[in-house]
């Protein structure tokens, strides 16, 4: 019998009641850019986000209240769909904003690039108004997030629905013995980085307004910003190397930061996702620094280079289109690597790397020992039985597989060089940003849409958006 005949399909009937919520709570966070715009006179994105704010209200709570039965338990299956279509569900009426500028395609890749936290873009940031820049930052913001965490907190009861859908975007850290306490806990941590960071880039010299923006896109690590130039347009090291320190903030693990709010600083710095991130930030730091010139103004940038990279942030001091080749290479690695899990960062995650080279230690080992010796895989305290081993090495070749197949669809579609191609899948797909010219709205259709497809794919960690196009989970 096939493995396949055995699949439990997804009860559609309770996938799309929770997606009715989704919707309805798209419509209630919609109502911030609606006031925005308000403000900034831009009467024109009142009425677009006035309208869909209203209308995902009507539609998505409308549609609960009309089916009030007991709902039963989702099974994981059903709990990774909703998340992969609720971003979907974001990404495709976010879209609508763009419209007056550019076309819904376009939009698309846009809105999916916020609400991933990627940072493609493909409009001029110098010419678009104010309304549609604070929109971009924040739908990094709340796919910083998560827009799951987010439903959980607002919307669903407690119980093993809601642990569902928190491991499939956080993973299993549960830090406070339920869901939505950890939820809450994780959402503090994230308004307050928010707020000191705000903070932050104030007194480094950016101004309030720009301030506001670039927060909203650092600790999500976005990338989105006000300039061409990103980062780069403040010609500032100061302000280069403090958002360098948020970017690294960003991509370290959320619950650590509460654990360490409780005082338990010591599990904080002792935390190998960590260390291996400040690691690998000082070995790149070396690198670029030596690639840029061995001087003491080239050390900020050759930080800022490595972090922006390894963070999956995707800004930028210097133009990426001119890095050498070695250069690119290095960007590359790190933005496949990307931070730590539980964090806003993307790439396949430090803990994967780090279990990787613990399968490499232990098959090395097993050479030397006899067979009947046991090695255990640890990490740390916690000990990787067979099954997450597998679905660790399973993940990290599915990741390479989809980047390869992605970079030669590119190369065919475009005709671009390998190097740069690489560049751009490996930035989509590990929701960084960064960009060697690839992007714009010049490319190809099917362009767009293998990189809309990486954004998407790279955001959720590939399996709840595979679930959701599997045809065997549909009926």
């Amino acid at each position: 019998m096939k493995i396949s005949e055995h699949i439990r399909p997804a009860n559609w009937h309770s996938v799309t009641y929770e997606l009715s919520g989704a919707l309805g709570l798209f419509g209630v966070l919609f109502l911030v850019p609606f006031f925005v715009s308000i403000i900034f006179q831009e009467f024109l994105y009142s009425q677009i986000f006035g309208t869909l704010a209203v209308g995902a209200i009507l539609t998505g709570f409308g549609a609960r209240r009309l089916d009030p039965r007991n709902r039963e338990e989702m099974k994981l299956t059903d709990a990774l769909i909703v998340t992969a279509l609720a971003y979907l569900l974001f990404s495709l009426l976010g879209a609508v904003p763009f419209l007056p500028i550019k076309s819904y395609l376009d939009g698309l890749f846009e809105a999916m690039s916020g609400f991933t936290t990627t940072g493609l873009t493909m409009v001029n940031e110098t010419t678009l108004p104010s309304s549609l820049h604070f929109f971009r930052a924040y739908s990094q913001w709340l796919g910083g997030m998560g827009i799951i965490v987010l439903t959980l907190a607002i919307l669903l009861r407690p119980g093993k629905t809601a642990f569902k859908l928190y491991s499939s975007e956080f993973g299993e850290k549960n830090i406070l013995g339920s869901v939505v306490s950890t939820t809450k806990a994780v959402i503090k941590v994230y308004l307050s980085l928010t707020v000191l960071g705000f903070v932050a880039f104030a007194l480094a010299g950016m101004g309030f307004y720009d301030a506001l923006i670039h927060i909203l896109t650092t600790i999500p690590t976005g990338g989105f910003s006000l300039y061409s130039e990103s980062i780069g347009y403040y010609d500032s090291q100061v302000i280069s190397f403090t958002v360098s320190v948020f970017m690294i903030m960003g991509a370290i693990s959320f619950p650590l930061y509460y654990l360490a709010a409780k005082g338990e600083l010591i599990e904080f710095f002792q935390d190998h996702q960590v260390q291996t991130l400040l690691i690998l930030i000082l070995l790149g730091t070396i690198i670029f620094t030596v690639s840029f010139g061995v001087t003491p103004g080239n050390i900020v940038p050759g930080i800022f280079q490595t972090t922006t990279a390894l963070t999956t942030t995707g800004y930028n001091t210097v133009p990426t289109a001119g890095l050498s080749e070695g250069n690119k290479f290095v960007t590359i690695i790190f933005m496949i690597i990307g931070g730590g899990t539980g964090s806003t960062a993307g790439g396949i995650k430090i803990f994967r790397l780090l279990i990787l080279f613990g399968f490499i230690r232990v098959a090395f080992f097993r050479i030397l020992l006899p067979k009947e010796a046991k090695l255990p895989l640890r990490f740390g305290k916690i000990t990787v039985n067979a099954a997450e081993g597998e679905s660790i090495i399973s993940f990290v070749l599915i990741y390479i597989g989809i980047l390869v197949v992605s970079t030669l669809g590119l190369i065919w579609v475009e005709g671009t060089s390998l190097v740069n191609s690489l560049f751009e899948i490996a930035s989509a797909e590990g929701t960084v940003g960064m960009s060697v010219g690839i992007t714009s709205s010049a490319l190809n259709p099917i362009s767009k849409l293998i990189l809309i497809l990486n954004m998407w794919l790279g955001r959720l960690e590939i399996m709840p958006v595979l679930v959701a196009l599997y045809p065997k989970s549909w009926r």
